[in-house]
Formats: C-alpha cells, structure tokens, sequence
C-alpha cells in the first residue's frame, strides 16, 4: 500500500519573486514581501505609522547619522534565497553609492525599525526570529500605540564618521 502524499507549498526564491514583480504579476505598489519563501501581503500604512517614521527619520537620526550611516526607509534587506523583507527603517554601513549596485545584506544592516500597528505580535516573532537567524545585531520594534520607545539612546551616536573623499 502506498503511503499517501501530503501536499507541500513550493517556495519562491528572490530570483523568482522579483521577476514576478518585474513581469507585472505582482500589481505596481503593491505592498509585498518575500519571508520564507512566501509572498507576505503587508498593511496599507496608515497616517500614526507614516508620522512615527518621518519623526525618526527627521528629528531622531538625520543629523546623527549623516556620514556615519545611510539610512533606508522600506526597502529590501535580502537576507538568503527565500527572504527579502521590507523593514520601515534600516540602518546602513556608509556607502558612497547609498547601494545604488545592490540591496544590502545582513552584513550591511547595523540596525533594523519595524514600526508595528497591527503587525506588532508578527515583528515580534516571525520578524525577530528572521533577523536574529540573520546574524542582524540589532533589531527594534516601535509600538505605535506607545511612541515612548522612539530610539533612545540615538543608534548613531557611536557610529564612526566616514572619511572625507581625497
């Protein structure tokens, strides 16, 4: 008697993520990410979220971290094949190019923000746990619902200035 055969999902790599992205599958705008292999619909950002990310942006880490850090807001941290998350803010090693030629990786993430909504039981599991298997150092979780957590100390204060061009 043959055993019977369970259903698997088939997991998408980056490679095939993207070229659904770039074929139009996925619609323009959409808010997508790639975890574990599996396309992650995210959340319309909503005005309390969008307000806690230009205030870090703006008033936290603009004028600490200019020369010592680039600073991503929601775009694509490829992590390994089957992982390309979309964190609100990354903290970035200085590049002359901002990344222009590449995403960064875990090696280029010092720190990680998501700021959480309705997403904040998901940015504490699935999310730590991704970033910790990472090897990603530091990873925050801002709580809409109580902004008190806004990056205190400054993540860039220990940060070292890059050096001047010759």
């Amino acid at each position: 008697m043959n055993a019977p055969i369970e259903p698997t999902r088939l997991k998408l790599t980056i490679h095939q993520y993207r070229q659904m992205g770039e074929s139009g599958i996925l619609p323009p705008g959409e808010r997508v990410e790639l975890i574990d292999g599996e396309i992650i619909r995210m959340a319309p950002i909503g005005p309390p979220h969008a307000g806690i990310l230009n205030r870090l942006l703006n008033e936290r880490l603009a004028s600490s971290c200019r020369g010592k850090a680039v600073l991503s807001a929601q775009h694509p941290i490829e992590i390994d094949e089957y992982n390309e998350p979309q964190p609100d803010l990354s903290l970035l090693r200085w590049r002359d190019n901002y990344y222009i030629d590449r995403h960064p990786t875990p090696a280029d993430v010092p720190l990680l923000i998501e700021i959480s909504d309705n997403s904040l039981s998901y940015d504490r599991t699935v999310k730590r746990a991704l970033y910790a298997r990472a090897g990603v150092p530091r990873y925050w979780i801002v709580d809409v619902s109580d902004d008190r957590s806004l990056l205190s100390p400054n993540p860039c204060r220990r940060l070292p200035q890059r050096a001047a061009p010759p």
